[in-house]
C-alpha cells in the first residue's frame, strides 16, 4: 500500500523483517503502536457507519448462519474460521460472538488457521486501512452491494476516510487476499451467493472488523 494509511496506520512488516540485529528491534513499542492503530481503525468504523452501529442483529438469518456453522466446525472453512479465532476445542457460546468471530478469524489470525502458507501471509499483509476502506464501503452501498474480490478493492481505494490511493502494483496481491476473503464470508451468510452483502453482512462485517481488532462497535 503506497500513502492511504494516513489515518489508519498499520505499522508496515519490513519495518520488523528489516532489522539486521534484533537488538535494535523494540517489541514493546510495536505492540503498543499496533494496538493504537487497531484503537484508530475501530474508532474509524464507529464514525464512519453510525448506521451500522445503531443497526440490530437480523436475528432470522443470524440464526440460520450459526446453526450451520456450529454443525460443521470440522469442516472448510468453519475449522480454519475457528482456529484464526483461536477458538481451541470450545467455540463460543453466545451466537452473536460465534458469528461475530468466525467473519473476523482470518483478519484477527489468534492462531494457526491451516490454510496455506501463501494464503495466510496475504491475509495478514492486508492492512487496517485495506479492511476499513472495503467494509466501510461496502456497508455504505448497502444491502445488495456486490462484493466480489475487485469490488472490494475498488471500495478500499475511493474510501474517503482512508487518504491516498493505490499503486499499480497494489492490485494484485490485494485482490488475491480479498479473493480469499470472499468465499468465506458467503459461506457464513455475510454474503449471498452472488457475493452480494445481506443483511446479517450489513450488521456483522464492520463488527467483525471490530472484534478482530480488539474492539467493538457496541462498545465506546
Amino acid at each position: 500500500m503506497s500513502d492511504k494509511d494516513e489515518n489508519v496506520t498499520r505499522l508496515p512488516t519490513s519495518d520488523v523483517e528489516g532489522y539486521d540485529d534484533l537488538l535494535d528491534f523494540d517489541a514493546d513499542e510495536f505492540l503498543q503502536e499496533w494496538q493504537e492503530a487497531d484503537r484508530a481503525a475501530v474508532g474509524l468504523l464507529r464514525e464512519a457507519l453510525p448506521g451500522v452501529v445503531e443497526a440490530s442483529a437480523p436475528e432470522q438469518l443470524l440464526q440460520e448462519a450459526v446453526g450451520q456453522i456450529r454443525a460443521d466446525l470440522a469442516d472448510w472453512p468453519y475449522r480454519h474460521l475457528g482456529a484464526a479465532a483461536g477458538w481451541g476445542k470450545q467455540p463460543p457460546a453466545d451466537d452473536r460472538d460465534l458469528w461475530i468471530q468466525a467473519a473476523g478469524g482470518l483478519i484477527a489470525m489468534n492462531g494457526e488457521s491451516g490454510l496455506g502458507s501463501h494464503e495466510e501471509s496475504s491475509l495478514m499483509a492486508l492492512q487496517h486501512a485495506d479492511w476499513a476502506g472495503a467494509v466501510i464501503g461496502l456497508a455504505r452501498a448497502g444491502v445488495g452491494a456486490r462484493a466480489w474480490a475487485e469490488d472490494l478493492f475498488t471500495l478500499a481505494d475511493k474510501c474517503p476516510e482512508i487518504e491516498g490511493s493505490y499503486d499499480t502494483e497494489d492490485r494484485e496481491p490485494i485482490e488475491f487476499a480479498f479473493g480469499l476473503i470472499v468465499p468465506v464470508w458467503e459461506t457464513v451468510g455475510a454474503l449471498d451467493e452472488h457475493r452480494r452483502l445481506t443483511p446479517l453482512g450489513y450488521w456483522g462485517l464492520p463488527r467483525a472488523l471490530a472484534w478482530a481488532w480488539d474492539g467493538s462497535l457496541d462498545e465506546d
